[in-house]
């Protein structure tokens, strides 16, 4: 017989407010357990192998549990990561035991070694996380310092479109075993181009909730201030998992920018 996933005292009934990513990172793999990271991981190194990046040795911006990681050390490749929350690289360190992770984020990376990498990926909208077309030009421009001559930055972003197709007014829930379940309200704020997803979630420590904010910047803004305001060259902006150019239907586009 499962043993109820909610706490039994007042308190712990109490929900409290945790950092994103925090409380969340105990289940992610759970929640994003559709997500086809092979997918990913096959698309990546295909884009790499195009673009002709020598080594297999990169970085991963923002790198989460590790699974994509994980994915490029079956293909081959050594990928170190990076993240602001200590719990997600925690699982992502037990998952790659030798790989490289470290405590950092957009748009400082202040621990982040400089001419290091040939290759720097940042995905699964990373980028979205950034608050605003400034900080997003801080954040290119800084990734530009850190790689290596002739070095490739590959990352992607989401549509309002597709906010607005699949995540506005979208509510789910799950229990997951007899200790976790999560409560996810996701909306879209058309005002302020923000797509919004509200967690609470249930442990045997307690009721938290986390807020996630994604900022939803237009395809064409985003190529106008890396070509104005950054040093680096677009080499290609993809439409979704493809090698077709983006368009104004895509929902997720890829910008493959070199150094």
């Amino acid at each position: 017989m499962k043993r109820n996933i909610f706490p039994s005292s007042a308190q712990q009934l109490t929900p409290q407010k945790s950092i994103p990513y925090q409380q969340l990172a105990i289940i992610y793999n759970q929640v994003m357990r559709h997500v086809n990271y092979p997918q990913w991981a096959r698309y990546i190194t295909a884009v790499i192998h195009k673009q002709g990046v020598p080594g297999k040795h990169f970085l991963d911006i923002g790198c989460g549990t590790g699974e994509f990681i994980f994915q490029m050390g079956k293909l081959g490749f050594q990928v170190d990561g990076c993240d602001p929350s200590p719990s997600m690289l925690k699982i992502a360190q037990s998952k790659n035991p030798t790989n490289k992770f470290w405590l950092d984020q957009l748009p400082e990376l202040r621990h982040t070694p400089a001419q290091h990498y040939a290759a720097i990926t940042c995905l699964y909208d990373t980028i979205n996380y950034l608050e605003s077309i400034s900080i997003l030009q801080q954040a290119i421009q800084r990734v530009y310092e850190l790689l290596l001559p002739e070095g490739l930055f590959i990352f992607d972003v989401v549509s309002e479109e597709f906010c607005k197709n699949y995540f506005h007014e979208v509510n789910d829930k799950e229990v997951i075993n007899s200790k976790y379940a999560y409560v996810r309200k996701s909306y879209y704020r058309q005002p302020q181009s923000e797509q919004v997803n509200h967690f609470t979630i249930y442990t045997p420590e307690g009721i938290f909730e986390e807020t996630h904010i994604q900022k939803i910047f237009p395809f064409p803004v985003i190529q106008q201030v890396i070509s104005q305001h950054t040093a680096f060259e677009i080499l290609e902006i993809y439409d979704d998992f493809t090698f077709f150019p983006m368009n104004t239907n895509s929902d997720r586009a890829h910008f493959i920018l070199k150094k």
